[in-house]
């Protein structure tokens, strides 16, 4: 045996679900809770509201995303759409590491590895240029020499100091691009 049903008024069914009457007749308008003639039964229609509402909720449009995919993370992490999620997560975190190491370069912290190459090269050259003019210098003192171990000295004593000379320059290079450095990288 059933309950018999609690039919309302349309101002009735309003005070019940917390909203004006004409939100009830709009409802009833767009066919989302039915009517018993001039009145609602309470139950259904309480129903009928709520299964709406959360239709309603679930439809509400989002802004839609850059790249056209309007579901959420979490709907897509299950199913095919878990691959498109994995994919957009690793560039993004790509972007984002791009973005810090053009920061850090900006700011001072890093130097793009072919400039460091190409300065490197530069000094190889004076070096190699400065140790090949070592002969010319030498022969006439090395070819007088009696001695061995005095020609041996000689040419010890001049690569040193070919040696250390290009040491020193590095250092007194790498001191004046610290000094011409503007303190926090700001210009």
């Amino acid at each position: 045996m059933q309950a018999a049903a609690q039919m309302v008024t349309q101002s009735e069914l309003a005070r019940h679900l917390g909203v004006s009457p004409t939100a009830v007749a709009k409802a009833r308008d767009a066919g989302r809770i039915t009517p018993i003639g001039d009145r609602y039964d309470l139950q259904v229609a309480l129903i009928q509201w709520d299964r709406n509402r959360q239709r309603r909720r679930n439809d509400q449009p989002k802004a839609p995303a850059a790249d056209g995919d309007d579901r959420r993370p979490e709907q897509a992490a299950s199913g095919a759409g878990a691959e498109y999620w994995n994919a957009k997560t690793r560039r993004e975190t790509a972007e984002a590491s791009i973005a810090e190491l053009k920061e850090a370069e900006l700011r001072g912290d890093l130097v793009r590895r072919a400039v460091v190459e190409r300065e490197f090269a530069a000094r190889l050259v004076a070096l190699r240029e400065s140790l090949e003019v070592l002969a010319d210098r030498l022969s006439a003192q090395v070819a007088a020499e009696p001695d061995a171990l005095r020609c041996r000295q000689l040419l010890r004593d001049e690569h040193r100091l070919a040696l250390s000379a290009f040491a020193e320059r590095i250092d007194l290079e790498a001191a004046s691009d610290e000094a011409s450095e503007v303190p926090d990288g700001i210009a």
